[in-house]
């Protein structure tokens, strides 16, 4: 133990010197966590502790003993320190002026492979000239972790490339791809260079599908790799998507929008993405027909309307009576997806869910129709039919079985009441409890009534039924009537 020492606790309160220069060089350009380490490593050195270890430091600063490895071998090949002991690992610190000093003479004096170096040299020649220069380079090895032997695979592939115009800037970008995809060996670079080739040839396919043929730009070789890379598409699924791109300005711009939403319904395989879009086809072919039925020609459903279409199908609507609805409602000058809608609903909710149904209705209500209109006539009625008077007539025939000749006869002797279409119910519903069921036996029972002084039907009961109705219940029957008036009538 020294003679003289800080209390165990000193450090907590004291400072650490860090030199403007090392800010200034090292740090800016450093990652975040090498800097946390050095700055760690550093107060150790004027506090020094004997607990402290790699692993120690570590749990100190939340990061793993690999990670804490790895910043010292960034710091050790950037000469600011040096491992002295492997068992414990033991490190120590360089005095940042006199390696400043000492690099001013020769900036390519670090400590990397003096072979290294001199293959830099020797590869770019006369284009190597400014310290900012040999920074690059080493922050390819430093700070994107490239191995010296892929740095220098990579000069020597941008060298040749570049025609004599060699860019640092240009080949920063290779080099930061290359670190991206985990390049760490030559045989890395081989792979990923076949990689690109093989893109390459690709996407100038997918250019020629565009009617382009050139050489891809580097932001549309970006693009092609996010479509196989981020989003999982196969190179067939991208060349099957070019056929969507006939319907507009053929680019890679409107390509990227025909992938993205078939990217949001996971089509990323071609047969799925093929069938897919040939039915999205179909349903956009099916909607400009609905459109045109509506009169909307020449415009280009979007697709919310699509999807209301496709919503009709869903709920069981064939696409004839989809067209059968759009016909009804062009008819009654309607041009919108609602009154469709609507329509559809409304037969729906009658039970019908085939076209087949619907024209049967129409036939049952059109031979109701002409039947009201007679029993109007009986009645001395003129008005037009409505649907409560045909659901009379319905059950009359219908549920009550009785025959159109009874129904007329009633209807003449409920003549010249108040309420005739009610009198007329009144008079078939005491006849059906009579069991009366030909025209003689009505006749016969009519005159009875008569000759007893007794009125056919009791219109005063009748009333009082309609007494008895709220007033609600009296507009609800109302609004039915002029409702289906409207639907049947027009």
């Amino acid at each position: 133990m020294a003679f003289c020492a800080f209390d165990e606790n000193a450090a907590g309160f004291d400072v650490t010197p860090v030199e403007n220069m090392f800010i200034t060089e090292y740090m800016l350009r450093a990652p975040g966590d090498h800097v946390k380490v050095y700055l760690y490593g550093l107060m150790l050195c004027y506090h020094n502790q004997e607990r402290m270890s790699l692993t120690s430091m570590a749990r100190d600063l939340d990061m793993t003993e690999e990670d804490v490895e790895h910043a010292f071998r960034y710091w050790a090949r950037n000469g600011l320190v040096r491992q002295v002991g492997d068992n414990p690992i033991r490190y120590v610190y360089a005095n940042i002026k006199q390696l400043t000093l000492t690099r001013a003479q020769d900036p390519s004096e670090r400590l990397y492979n003096r072979n290294f170096t001199e293959e830099v040299r020797r590869i770019l020649g006369d284009k190597l000239a400014e310290r900012a220069d040999y920074q690059k380079i080493f922050d390819w090895v430093d700070v994107l972790e490239l191995s010296e032997e892929v740095v220098l695979m990579l000069l020597q592939m941008e060298v040749k490339k570049s025609r004599g115009r060699f860019s640092f800037r240009v080949a920063d970008r290779p080099a930061r791809e290359w670190a991206q995809c985990g390049v760490r060996t030559v045989e890395d670079v081989d792979k990923l260079v076949l990689i690109d080739e093989g893109r390459k040839r690709e996407l100038k396919r997918v250019l020629a599908r565009l009617g382009q043929r050139r050489e891809p730009s580097d932001d549309e070789k970006a693009l092609y790799n996010k479509w196989l890379d981020e989003w999982g598409f196969s190179e067939e699924a991208v060349q099957e998507a070019c056929r969507e791109t006939t319907k507009g300005v053929p680019t890679m711009a409107y390509l990227d929008g025909i992938l993205m939403r078939q990217h949001q319904l996971g089509r990323h395989e071609a047969q799925a993405l093929s069938a897919g879009m040939a039915h999205e086809r179909t349903e956009r072919d099916f909607a400009r027909e609905v459109y045109a039925g509506l009169g909307r020609v020449g415009i280009t459903p979007p697709q919310e309307d699509l999807n209301v279409i496709e919503g009709w199908r869903q709920m069981g609507f064939s696409q004839e009576m989809i067209l059968m609805a759009v016909s009804e409602v062009h008819a009654r000058n309607g041009s919108n997806l609602e009154d469709v809608e609507a329509k559809l609903l409304a037969w729906k909710k009658q039970g019908f869910t085939t076209v087949d149904q619907v024209r049967t209705a129409r036939v049952r209500i059109k031979t109701y129709n002409e039947q009201l209109r007679e029993v109007y006539g009986a009645m001395g009625l003129d008005k037009r039919v409505n649907q409560p008077d045909r659901d009379l007539l319905t059950k009359w025939l219908g549920e009550w079985n009785m025959s159109m000749e009874l129904v007329m006869l009633a209807a003449g002797y409920a003549r010249g009441s108040g309420a005739p279409m009610i009198v007329c119910d009144r008079i078939l519903s005491d006849w059906r409890r009579a069991g009366i069921a030909t025209q003689e036996a009505a006749r016969a029972e009519h005159e009875a009534h008569q000759r007893a002084g007794k009125p056919a039907a009791a219109p005063a009961r009748q009333t009082d039924v309609l007494l008895r109705q709220t007033p609600e219940e009296r507009r609800a029957s109302y609004s039915a009537a002029v409702v289906d008036l409207d639907e049947e009538e027009g």
